[in-house]
């Protein structure tokens, strides 16, 4: 019983001790309440004490227009909560550019506030807030623009008196805006951007050290008949150094530029909003073509992809003259390097730009941009190029190009393995190739390990293959031709072959016509077979861009069906050698030695012509089978010592000056005339036998002075029923030294100057 009492004891005095601590509770909970309202009626008590609306407004207006230097205007100034300011109708004013419009304006203002802080006569401001605020910058038609320099003091805190003469420091923290406007004019080209939605968020400003900041904005701008619109989301660092333009600095602005289908990510840092130097470091995303259909519709098709930029540069002359001093953009294995100037003072605006590339693979670029996949580029080529613009069009004033093991089709003339460089100057109006190395083919012919250089400037070009092969056959060559453009062009040439034959030559050069001819769509007349198809499919294939063509050619050796021999020298100086041949007119000298006249008689069936001309050699031959007398195989291989021919072209008549050969066993002399337009002619053949064991008699007209066999006939009329006349033989000896004597117009040292001679074009 006792023990049960004592236990009810203890539990009455641990309720009682529980009910006394939740009276105490209670009390200081009530007593801290009281307290705290006490504290905010104080707080309340000494703003009221304080604040003075109208004053207020009239004060910050005087205030701003002070450090604007513009008026400013505020409708009125509420108090909209307990900490909560609200200013309504703001706006400053533009007096100097664009009279009395709003440079800035705003729907409202809010100022957020701290109680705390008022008793100790602080207004700390938790965030100012502007809503739906409108910036409007103007450009003047004198060029000046209508931002005025800020004048407010670098103190975090500004000391502020009341209309009863006590003092209240005023400082803010974060700063806001939502959904604003920032507009640019330009009055004097009448053009116009604007920056939409633009939310910033400014973490304890100061105007003097870096605050930290967040904003969104749409970028608007007009693109001929396009409107764009560029997402732009970012966060950053600030400095308005108390708001002194010239000082200004943004940190580490990161943002992301929506105008692909993908994002740009950039980072920017800028200083000095007058004259500002920026530098962004961006990443793109892979883009194609019809990305770009915002700013114009003929871009073609083309992929580029991911790649990284990095841009320094300064904007001057009220934003309007930018500079780029470096630009560096890498994307898969290109790398490209560029500064740039451009001027918007000019009108129209003018641009200089310059840029590198290191070695680019052409078939992977080829196989981004599909124009040109025609022409199937391999190997590796770097670029150094200058652009520019002026009075409105775009000009190339430089182009360089290197060139390694590049292969490709150009225009039907496949090119492989050329390694060298290319240079483009003026707008493409100067140009310098130079290939050390390279096969280009044309049609059938093929022009391999070429050391090649070549310029054109001024109209004129100028070609040189210092060595190389042409179907395998060693080669060297240099061409010049003056106003390239002109119908009158005037072109020179030395050829230098190992070994020449003509009809390969031909060939060559309807090679060169039949691809000229498809380049420019133009077709060729189809060729002809018969008697003198020879002559009638090269008369009418004659390259039409040579009006004017002059020069040399040489070789070890020459070979032709008729003729071959050593050491072939030509000289030639034409006009109007066009298809048709009507209107040529030139010179051409040609000399061979130790040389060997082929199967005349094989000829004679195939050609009538021939077949007439080589007619008194048939007879001599019938006469020799006759035992009459020997002279050794006239009708097959006949060598000689020395051959030379004169000629003169007139309208396509051809005259003999002289021609003439000597050997040991036929020497002769040709004299006349042969118009290969009308295909006739008139030729005179002075024939000696020099090698000759006679077993008979020969008749008088069978032998010159001398008693050796001679013959001496002449060969007239069409080519194709051609007559035959023989004459007297007996000057024929004669006829043929004097021949001889008078030899030709030159003695080919450009020739064999342009063969020992190693000729390049100059850069």
């Amino acid at each position: 019983m006792a023990a049960k009492k004592k236990r009810t004891k203890k539990t009455f005095w641990l309720f009682r001790f529980i009910g006394a601590c939740c009276v105490l509770t209670l009390r200081t909970v009530m007593f801290a309440v009281m307290f705290l309202l006490c504290l905010l009626t104080v707080c309340w008590v000494l703003f009221i004490k304080f604040f003075n609306a109208q004053y207020l407004s009239e004060e910050i207006t005087r205030q701003l227009q002070l450090a604007l230097n513009r008026p400013v205007i505020i409708n009125s100034l509420d108090l909209r909560f307990f900490n909560t300011l609200e200013l309504k109708g703001f706006s400053v004013l533009d007096s100097d550019v664009a009279h009395g419009e709003a440079l800035l304006s705003a729907e409202s203002v809010f100022v957020h506030f701290k109680l705390l802080p008022l008793l100790d006569h602080q207004l700390v401001i938790d965030e100012v807030t502007l809503n739906r605020p409108r910036v409007n910058i103007v450009r003047g038609e004198d060029g000046r623009h209508n931002v005025p320099e800020v004048k407010i003091s670098s103190a975090q805190s500004h000391v502020y008196r009341s209309s009863s003469g006590e003092s209240l420091t005023v400082s803010a923290e974060d700063w806001t805006v939502k959904d604003g406007v920032f507009s640019y004019k330009d009055l004097q080209n009448q053009t116009s951007h604007a920056v939409y939605g633009v939310n910033l968020h400014f973490e304890r400003l100061r105007f003097n050290e870096l605050s930290r900041f967040h904003a969104e904005f749409v970028l608007r701008n007009k693109w001929q008949d396009n409107i764009s619109d560029i997402d732009i989301k970012g966060t950053g660092h600030v400095n308005f150094a108390n708001f002194h333009w010239k000082d200004f600095a943004l940190r580490s602005l990161r943002a992301q530029v929506f105008v692909f289908r993908k994002p740009v990510s950039l980072t920017v840092d800028l200083d000095n909003l007058y004259t500002p130097y920026f530098n962004i470091r961006a990443q793109i995303p892979a883009f194609e073509g019809k990305d770009l259909s915002l700013f114009k519709d003929d871009w073609g098709e083309f992929y580029l992809p991911q790649s990284s930029m990095r841009l320094k540069g300064s904007l001057s002359n009220g934003y309007r003259l930018l500079k780029l001093s470096e630009a560096l953009i890498l994307a898969d294995d290109a790398n490209i390097t560029a500064s740039a100037e451009a001027d918007f003072t000019q009108t129209p605006w003018t641009a200089d730009i310059s840029f590198a590339t290191d070695p680019l693979d052409l078939a992977a670029w080829s196989k981004n941009y599909p124009r040109l996949s025609p022409y199937k580029l391999t190997g590796k080529t770097s670029l150094d190029a200058r652009l520019l613009r002026q009075e409105g069009k775009w000009s190339l004033p430089k182009l360089d190009l290197s060139l390694q093991d590049v292969s490709g089709e150009f225009y039907y003339f496949p090119v492989e393995g050329a390694s060298g460089e290319f240079s483009a100057a003026q707008n493409f109006t100067d140009l310098y190739a130079r290939l050390t190395s390279g096969k280009v083919t044309v049609d059938r012919s093929v022009f391999d390990k070429l050391d090649f250089s070549g310029t054109y400037r001024k109209g004129n070009l100028y070609a040189n293959i210092a060595s190389g092969e042409l179907n395998g056959i060693p080669l060297k060559m240099n061409l010049s031709v003056n106003k390239l453009t002109s119908s009158n062009r005037r072109i020179r040439t030395n050829i230098y072959l190992k070994h020449f034959d003509p009809m390969a030559f031909i060939e060559v050069v309807q090679d060169f016509v039949t691809v000229i001819g498809r380049t420019k769509t133009v077709k060729a007349k189809p060729k002809v077979t018969g008697q003198l198809a020879w002559l009638e499919n090269f008369r009418d294939r004659l390259p039409k861009f040579m009006p004017n063509f002059a020069g040399t050619l040489s070789a070890d050796t020459f070979s032709s069906e008729v003729i071959s021999g050593n050491s072939f020298y030509a000289e030639f100086d034409f006009k109007g050698l066009l298809p048709g041949m009507k209107r040529l007119d030139g010179t051409l000298d040609a000399r061979m030695q130790d040389g060997v006249i082929h199967q005349m008689e094989k000829l004679a069936e195939e050609q009538k012509a021939l077949n007439i001309t080589f007619t008194p050699f048939i007879l001599m031959h019938r006469m020799e089978r006759a035992g009459s007398f020997k002279v050794g195989q006239v009708l097959r291989d006949v060598p000689y010592e020395d051959l030379a021919v004169s000629a003169d072209f007139a309208g396509g008549h051809m005259t003999i000056n002289n021609a003439y050969t000597q050997g040991p066993t036929i020497s002769a002399m040709v004299q006349g005339w042969v118009n290969w337009v009308e295909e006739n002619f008139d030729i005179i053949i002075w024939t000696m036998f020099n090698n000759t064991s006679r077993s008979g008699a020969l008749a008088e007209n069978l032998t010159d002075e001398s008693g050796n066999p001679a013959l001496a006939f002449q060969v007239s009329s069409s080519m194709l029923k051609p007559k035959l006349e023989m004459l007297r033989a007996k000057q024929t000896g004669a006829q043929i030294e004097a021949a001889r004597q008078r030899g030709l117009r030159t003695d080919f040292k450009t020739n064999r100057d342009f063969i020992k001679g190693d000729f390049h074009a100059k850069k």
